[in-house]
């Protein structure tokens, strides 16, 4: 009889670590953005970047592209590509922009850890009538796409948006 609470005692101590572990698990994967470390990370390290920004479909089947090429340290272009419905004709431009934009990109990048955000889990109910908007960071054999189907958290809501205007700025 003696060794029965000697035995409850461990089983306790075993499913009190279990309940521990498992909970620092969750813990870890709730907060990977800050956990995450851009040290080998080619969109924030290397000298290629691009961000593409995109917008497709929707009731009148609108496509937009904008994508920021970062040629040399010194020197970006912006690609823009526009048809506002099917069988609207489209507009396209090049467009040179200031080196100050690619470094903002990459600070919006690390300020909302876009390769963690980019595991998000996609809305269960999607609208037909809308479109959908994308956001592509990539640089060398790296890239990490985000689109407005996904469940970002509150701080990250207007993230693509953002970008968008960011880009936009600069056309015409």
């Amino acid at each position: 009889m003696s060794n029965m609470p000697i035995f409850a005692f461990i089983l306790l101590g075993i499913m009190l670590f279990a309940f521990a572990a498992i909970y620092f698990l969750f813990f870890l994967i709730d907060h990977r953005d800050k956990l995450y470390t851009f040290d080998d990370d080619a969109v924030m390290n290397s000298d290629s970047f691009e961000c593409e920004f995109r917008r497709v479909g929707g009731a009148k089947y609108e496509h937009t592209s904008l994508k920021l090429i970062l040629e040399s340290p010194d020197k970006a272009k912006l690609e823009y590509s526009s048809k506002p419905a099917a069988g609207a004709r489209t507009v396209t431009e090049e467009i040179e922009v200031p080196t100050e934009l690619p470094l903002r990109l990459r600070e919006i990048y690390k300020e909302h850890c876009i390769p963690v955000l980019s595991d998000c889990d996609k809305r269960e109910e999607i609208s037909g009538d809308e479109p959908v908007s994308s956001v592509t960071f990539s640089a060398k054999d790296q890239s990490y796409t985000i689109d407005s189907e996904q469940i970002f958290p509150q701080t990250s809501a207007d993230l693509i948006g953002e970008i968008e205007e960011l880009l936009m700025a600069y056309v015409k």
